[in-house]
């Protein structure tokens, strides 16, 4: 019995012995590992620091010394505490790692489901000067340039390209295009569509420019659409009337061109004909030069000297 006692005491040391080993142990810091892809700017930025270092924090020039270069970064940890036990706790990260995506962003902003980015109706709504409400429909193509990745971060605090062109970039050219076309009357806008266009564009890629962002395209799509039926019934009138005059116009011009071109067939025609009777006179002449004996021919004459009917002797 002593022995038994003896026994299940040593084993529930040994249990206690092993239980006290595996609870000092901390657990495998497993490695974490970042791939940066080439169309993505990587920035690994401390998590730890005093609070005076935290002035620099997120300026340009810090970000700037932030950027890694290396496609592949591993993450460092250490270990936190957060019992009494040894191997209560965890690794956390000291550094983290920001990445910037560079890639193209498109947008396509009309009223229609089928032709938009999104289903939703974002045709740019504007007025005249007179007041005549009409539609818009525009596209629009942005990137972060690798030089600017620095600038962008900073600026948005890597807000998405997309999120970016959604509300702020669409905004600012629906806001120009609107202050722009309220300035002048229809017709002026439709006269100057490529004048309104280029100062959208002016504006808006300088300002966006300065944020790090690079804007490739902005630009119309279609023709305006009046939200007056009866502005727009007139509108297409105006234009198939338009149309026909420059259609009756071309047809006009095929017809003079036609008639110049006949009267130029006649005056070549004539001219061969004149061309061919010449040769056929000087064909004539020559074939008389090739049979004349080279004596001049004699005639009967009275005795006045005077041809006798003009008849040569021979």
């Amino acid at each position: 019995m002593k022995k038994v006692i003896t026994a299940v005491v040593a084993l529930i040391v040994l249990v206690v012995v092993i239980i006290v080993a595996v609870s000092g142990c901390r657990p495998y810091d497993k490695p974490e590992i970042v791939t940066v892809e080439s169309s993505q700017t990587a920035f690994l930025i401390p998590l730890d620091g005093k609070t005076s270092d935290q002035k620099e924090f997120m300026s340009e020039a810090f970000l700037q010394n932030a950027k890694v270069a290396t496609k592949q970064i591993q993450i460092p940890h250490r270990w936190l505490q957060e019992g009494r036990v040894p191997s209560n706790g965890r690794y956390i990260p000291t550094m983290r790692l920001v990445i910037v995506e560079r890639k193209p962003e498109t947008r396509e902003w009309t009223e229609s489901p089928t032709t938009g980015t999104s289903t939703k109706n974002e045709g740019i709504i504007a007025e005249s000067k007179e007041s005549i409400g009409f539609m818009a429909r525009m596209n629009c193509s942005a990137q972060i340039d690798e030089s600017d990745a620095v600038r962008f971060l900073y600026r948005y605090n890597n807000k998405p390209l997309s999120e970016i062109m959604d509300s702020e970039i669409r905004a600012r050219i629906e806001s120009t295009f609107v202050e722009q076309c309220s300035k002048l009357t229809l017709d002026d806008i439709l006269l100057k569509k490529d004048e309104i266009m280029k100062n959208v564009r002016d504006n808006t890629i300088q300002y966006f420019r300065d944020r790090g962002i690079t804007i490739t395209v902005i630009g119309l799509k279609g023709e305006l659409s009046y939200l007056n039926a009866e502005i727009q019934k007139a509108i297409d009138e105006k234009f198939k009337s338009a149309q026909a005059l420059v259609t009756q116009k071309n047809e006009n011009e095929r017809n003079v061109s036609k008639a110049k071109a006949d009267a130029e067939a006649v005056k070549i025609q004539a001219e061969t004909i004149q061309q061919q009777i010449k040769l056929k006179e000087l064909d004539v002449t020559q074939k008389a030069i090739e049979k004349w004996n080279g004596q001049m021919p004699q005639y009967i004459t009275g005795n006045g000297g005077g041809t006798i009917f003009n008849i040569p002797i021979k």
